[in-house]
């Protein structure tokens, strides 16, 4: 019955949802806010395009930093429907009011979809509640990220194509692709799988016509803009991010199996993963009454395991701890609970009729159990992340936006919060978002003078420091946003007034910073008229 395929992981991702927003909550006595700075990027994107019209990170200046621009677009429709007068707060909730209803869909399609295939009802209602108590997932609906978004959106994609619907697998698709450009490798699937599962190619290639048409009109509005805006085909952040290496992907499959997917439950027993037993070419299953056709049962799965790798071979997890790691990975996570269901359901199917119901009661305990098990840390994490966001940037961005003149130019290395709150033009030192740091363009430095800089001393630093001074600290304890403490406390500094004038008359004087990545910067020589 349709009400247990969808109301039971519904059910279960609205509790998953209120206990982590809920237990934890006491860890942030602050305000609303979001667990990375990337979430007050996107935010400052969304407003760009709600006022500018396009993807802007300085007002009125076309930009390439922002990887997720349905997203921003999502976030620029929260910004008119709230009205230009709308709180902080307002928006926060409505942001998160969207993530929340996006994870419920999720886990209620799942259900759906798991249910269609495997023709139980029951088995349906496990793979949703899978989906639905995926703690580390279900908490991404209260990050102010892309992660959910992209991941029904690929659910759906992976979905329609297991039903014959081309066009409608097509268009899910090529929307996860502008919500997470990694998800052009499942398109790339998908096409496959259709090839395969037409059997002519008379057949084939409607299908393939039908596929590929919204994602080639997906990817040349992304690259079209990307060229508009910068001459280069690709975002900002894959030049400055990026971490190709295709013989260190086996290392990085080792990271994300041992201290990442292990998070999320049932991922974290072993006995989870005897799932993948189902997908092996046992005659038995294949032929038994209720097997999935193994096909059909494997496509999600394998999409999953795609988007998985397409991630680790870009991006290096350094960091598998945080969040800022982990959510490159999430969008993964519906797919791949939904194949290991349905791989569940293709093991019974082969057992003696008195275990057949053992994969999947198995299944569903482990997931329960570790559910149950991880919601206090994952709930506390997540609001304690919060909090070292506001302590430290948000309180930096309030800082220079309440005593600097508007319009006044700065810079940041982390640039999201700072912006936001300072609304003040922002430079991006680590390039990002703008990639004229990234070039080295002398000119953009010359003409972009600043009067502050807030840097995080762990990235960066002033190679001369007796050319700057300090004037305003801000640090955070129980730092988690990533596994370096150092990284809890950044600086607001300024030219040292006491400099020698410069012999050319020059009003700003050229800093020079070495760290993760090295620059230069010219900072004002005198006192700006402070409010």
């Amino acid at each position: 019955m349709l009400r247990i395929r969808v109301g039971v992981p519904i059910g279960l991702a609205a509790a998953a949802l209120a206990a982590v927003w809920m237990i934890g909550r006491h860890v942030n006595p602050g305000p609303l806010g979001f667990r990375l700075d990337d979430a007050w990027i996107l935010l400052v994107y969304g407003q760009g395009l709600a006022v500018d019209g396009f993807l802007s990170y300085v007002p009125g200046v076309p930009s390439t930093g922002c990887t997720s621009p349905l997203w921003a677009a999502v976030i620029a429709l929260v910004h008119v429907l709230l009205g230009e007068g709308a709180s902080t707060d307002a928006i926060l909730i409505a942001e998160m009011a969207i993530g929340v209803l996006l994870h419920l869909a999720t886990a209620g399609y799942a259900g759906l979809l798991v249910g269609r295939i495997s023709g139980h009802d029951l088995t349906g209602a496990i793979g949703g509640g899978l989906v639905a108590l995926a703690i580390p997932l279900a908490a991404t609906a209260f990050s102010g990220m892309e992660v959910t978004l992209t991941g029904l959106l690929l659910l759906v994609g992976v979905g329609a194509a297991t039903q014959g619907r081309w066009t409608g697998s097509g268009i899910a698709l090529a929307l996860a692709a502008l919500s997470r450009p990694e998800s052009a490798m499942v398109s790339i699937l998908v096409a496959a799988f259709a090839v395969a599962d037409a059997g002519a190619a008379k057949e084939a290639i409607p299908r393939l016509v039908r596929l590929s048409i919204p994602s080639a009109v997906g990817a040349g509005l992304f690259i079209g803009y990307d060229l508009w805006a910068s001459g280069a085909p690709l975002p900002a952040t894959f030049y400055a991010k990026e971490s190709t290496d295709l013989l260190d992907l086996p290392r990085r499959w080792g990271v994300a199996l041992r201290y990442m997917l292990s998070r999320v439950p049932p991922l974290g027993s072993g006995i989870a993963w005897l799932a993948l037993l189902g997908f092996l070419p046992l005659r038995q299953s294949d032929g038994a009454p209720g097997a999935p056709r193994r096909r059909l049962a494997l496509l999600p799965l394998a999409a999953g395991l795609v988007y998985l790798t397409t991630n680790l071979y870009l991006i290096d997890p350094i960091q598998p701890f945080a969040f800022y790691h982990q959510r490159y990975l999430m969008p993964a996570l519906p797919l791949l609970l939904v194949g290991l269901t349905l791989g569940a359901q293709r093991v019974a199917s082969a057992l003696p009729m008195r275990w057949s119901k053992a994969p999947l009661a198995l299944l569903a305990f482990t997931s329960i159990l570790q559910a149950g098990m991880s919601v206090t840390p994952e709930s506390v994490h997540l609001h304690n992340d919060i909090r070292n966001i506001n302590e430290v940037q948000r309180n930096l961005g309030e800082w220079l936006g309440a005593h600097l003149p508007e319009g006044t130019w700065i810079a940041a290395s982390d640039a999201g919060a700072i912006r936001y709150f300072s609304g003040l033009p922002t430079i991006d030192v680590l390039g990002l978002n703008t990639p004229e740091m990234l070039a080295h363009d002398e000119a953009f430095v010359r003409q972009h003078p600043v009067a502050m800089a807030a840097i995080m001393p762990a990235w960066v630093r002033p190679v001369d420091p007796s050319q700057v001074v300090t004037i305003r600290a801000a640090t955070t304890e129980d730092y988690s946003v990533t596994s370096s403490p150092i990284m809890a406390t950044q600086f607001i500094i300024r030219a040292n007034p006491t400099l020698s004038p410069a012999e050319d008359g020059s009003a700003s004087v050229r800093v020079g910073f070495d760290g993760i990545r090295s620059f230069e910067l010219e900072l004002m020589r005198n006192p700006l008229e402070m409010k």
